[in-house]
């Protein structure tokens, strides 16, 4: 991610200045972090939140769970954190989160019942109103792909590593727009979003969860 995205760790910082801030009057909070690989993105809370936020990471690869658990023992954060090798769905069910994280994953999916499945599975464990940040490509222009492309090369990346990149892309179905991604977002249950973070076709936004929804 920080290859392909410049400005990853300021995008990061970003997501938890709005999540503290949205969540500011509370002492101790309750953060789902859907996708969390090697928990990159909890590390800038350790800052920006209070001592008595918690946080619940999941991630379907069990090898990104064990670089996260180092990462985070590292920080002095891994008490804090609970850390599950799983599909969201998979997680047991318990209090409702405070609030969500889930940057780097929708892309992934692949066609729109799945997104929209995914979306209200984050929604059905939030408490209502809670903020949501959420974080994907949109659309797929080859002039800026071009340009992803080019970094890599000025970061000396060898051949084949640009090429599994290309064979990667092709097979993945980004939104195809903002719009698009709004309206994955209303059919699980969020309002609401407004843009805090973009960079060439990477963009993040954060939501909510309606007040009073059933989801």
């Amino acid at each position: 991610m920080r290859l392909s995205i410049a400005g990853y760790d300021a995008m990061l910082q970003v997501a938890a200045e709005v999540l503290v801030t949205a969540l500011a009057g509370k002492k101790a909070a309750s953060l789902l972090m859907v996708g969390i690989g090697t928990a990159s993105e909890v590390m800038p809370y350790a800052r920006h939140a209070g001592a008595d936020w918690q946080f619940t990471g999941v991630d379907p690869s069990a090898e990104m769970i064990t670089l996260a658990r180092e990462k985070l023992a590292a920080a002095g954060l891994l008490k804090r954190t609970s850390l599950h090798a799983c599909e969201l769905r998979d997680l047991p069910r318990g209090p409702s989160f405070d609030g969500a994280q889930m940057i780097g994953v929708l892309h992934h999916l692949a066609g729109n019942d799945a997104r929209v499945g995914l979306l209200r599975e984050v929604a059905g464990r939030l408490a209502p109103g809670a903020p949501f940040v959420i974080g994907c490509r949109v659309g797929d222009e080859p002039s800026l792909r071009a340009v992803e492309e080019q970094r890599l090369v000025m970061m000396g990346r060898p051949p084949e590593l640009l090429e599994q990149r290309r064979k990667a892309m092709a097979s993945m179905q980004p939104p195809a727009s903002d719009a698009e991604v709004f309206a994955l977002l209303a059919q699980a249950g969020f309002v609401a979003p407004r843009f805090i973070f973009g960079e060439l076709q990477f963009k993040v936004w954060v939501a909510h969860r309606e007040p009073s929804a059933s989801i």
